[in-house]
């Protein structure tokens, strides 16, 4: 009897549990039905027959386009509404709306664990507010010199290039650049990842792993929505191997920790101790809150792993997209590598100094509005903890909602009908001042914001500075213009080659 008690008890609450979810899913889809949609969502398969989120982006700027503040998009039966207009996406970055990442961030959380990317709560404060010192002005400065190090690796690859008359794969050969500038700022690792492959484990290594686990999670994300379902993937085919990967960079980053603990413990027995951050992971292993507690271990790798994987991609793709637009563009160029030349004048070097970043002016220009055109990351997802009015319409509590910044940083109603157009000039400052702060938001905003967008921006302008003082980019003859694709980072389809020149007397 007790035992049939306890199994009506469970299926009761079981039952209930279900129709609460299926009251507030209706609740849910009534109240999206209430906003504009774009034509064509079938009751089932929602827009997927318009396959918006297809390489190329035609259906975002066309949805735009038509829809300039706020859409629903139907991932199946489930609706998403979509913000692309400053005043519609304000409230929920500034904290007028209550929000919290959204459960699609849950796909990193065997990667990236509970790290400034993926956390909430008070937990992203702490972490947030331990981790601030890592990207202080006086911290970043220390970094130059390293950027410096490892474009001139790059420079001697595109030299042998440019004797051969060979075009560049610029995005894979700014992947190996940026990572070799990852591993040596935040662990003081010089890999020589550049010219040489890394150790392997088992066929695996701390960059192949990275790439294994952004396909996953992009093929969860956007192309095969079934296997959102933890258990559907848990038993798909491709699980082993994408197992094998988090638990490689799970165990690499306690070994990296646990080294680093160790060699600050044996300083500190010596009478020697570090007493000022060297780097990234000194910050982990030294922080301490006002209670005087540190980071656990997991707490590090989680964050070791966000950074390496923040740190890293959105920086190279920002770069392969700026060269390219570059090549196309070369009048930006020639404006770019004159103001470096008179910055360097009488210099017996070219290397480029922290002192040097803020009087880079054109180059920022030039710089922020390549991201306009095409920023790394095109959409983000948030959830409303709070009932949230939008256009005379209430999005419930609870309910995911999209933050399309590739269609924000295309909004007609925002930027003009020449939106397409590459017009650095957006961004002098009798022009942006102009606009909302909140029509560009190539690194977030709010609260939220990148932390490293400023550890990104003076690599940008390192790398390309050294670049245009060496060569002179060009598109390569039939080669076709670059499609991009909606991935974690938007990334071009297909490889994307650009042909490099020395400069006359270089």
């Amino acid at each position: 009897m007790i035992w049939q008690a306890i199994c009506i008890a469970l299926a009761t609450a079981f039952l209930w549990r279900v129709l609460v979810s299926l009251k507030q899913v209706v609740s849910w889809r009534n109240a999206m039905k209430k906003l504009p949609t774009p034509p064509g969502a079938h009751w089932l398969f929602g827009h997927q027959k318009q396959r918006p989120f297809d390489p190329g982006f035609k259906w975002l700027l066309d949805t735009v386009k038509a829809f300039p503040r706020v859409y629903t998009l139907w991932q199946g039966p489930i609706p998403f509404p979509v913000l692309v207009h400053p005043e519609t996406i304000k409230p929920l970055l500034t904290g007028t709306v209550a929000s919290k990442k959204s459960p699609l961030y849950k796909l990193m959380a065997d990667w990236l664990g509970e790290g400034l990317v993926t956390s909430n709560g008070a937990k992203w404060k702490r972490n947030r507010r331990l981790l601030t010192h890592s990207f202080h002005l006086d911290v970043l400065r220390t970094y130059t010199s390293v950027y410096n190090d490892c474009v001139e690796v790059l420079l001697g690859k595109m030299d042998q290039l440019a004797v051969q008359g060979k075009p560049i794969d610029v995005n894979r050969e700014l992947v190996l650049a940026t990572f070799d500038v990852i591993l040596r700022t935040a662990f003081s690792y010089k890999s020589n990842c550049q010219l040489q492959e890394l150790p392997k484990e088992e066929g695996l290594d701390v960059f192949s792993a990275c790439e294994t686990m952004t396909r996953f999670i992009q093929e969860r994300q956007f192309r095969n929505p079934f296997l959102l379902i933890p258990l559907v993937f848990r038993l798909s085919s491709g699980y082993p191997e994408y197992k094998k990967a988090f638990q490689y960079l799970r165990k690499l980053a306690q070994q990296i920790i646990e080294e680093r603990t160790k060699e600050i413990a044996q300083k500190m027995e010596a009478g020697n101790p570090i007493t000022k951050p060297r780097d990234f992971l000194d910050t982990l292993v030294m922080a301490r809150d006002a209670d005087g507690k540190g980071f656990t271990t997991k707490e590090m790798s989680d964050e070791v792993n966000t950074f390496m994987f923040a740190g890293q991609d959105t920086t190279s793709t920002s770069l392969t997209w700026l060269l390219h637009i570059l090549a196309k563009y070369p009048e930006h160029q020639t404006k770019i590598r004159e103001e470096v030349k008179e910055i360097l004048a009488d210099r017996d070097s070219d290397r480029i100094t922290s002192k040097d970043l803020s009087r880079m002016e054109y180059m920022t220009l030039v710089i922020k509005e390549s991201m306009r055109m095409m920023n790394a990351g095109a959409l983000v997802t948030r959830t409303v903890t709070v009932p949230y009015k939008v256009e005379g319409v209430t999005i419930p509590a609870g309910s995911t909602v999209f933050l399309g910044i590739h269609q924000l940083h295309h909004n007609p109603s925002v930027w003009g009908h020449d939106h397409m157009e590459f017009k650095p000039s957006r961004f002098l400052p009798e022009n942006f001042s102009q606009m909302d702060p909140f029509a560009y938001m190539p690194f977030s905003a709010g609260a939220r914001n990148c932390l490293g967008q400023q550890f990104a921006l003076n690599e940008m302008k390192v790398f390309l500075g050294r670049i245009l003082m060496r060569f002179r980019l060009s598109l390569v003859d039939g080669e076709p213009e670059p499609v991009p694709q909606m991935n974690l980072v938007t990334k071009p389809m297909e490889p994307l080659y650009i042909a490099i020149e020395h400069l006359h007397g270089n």
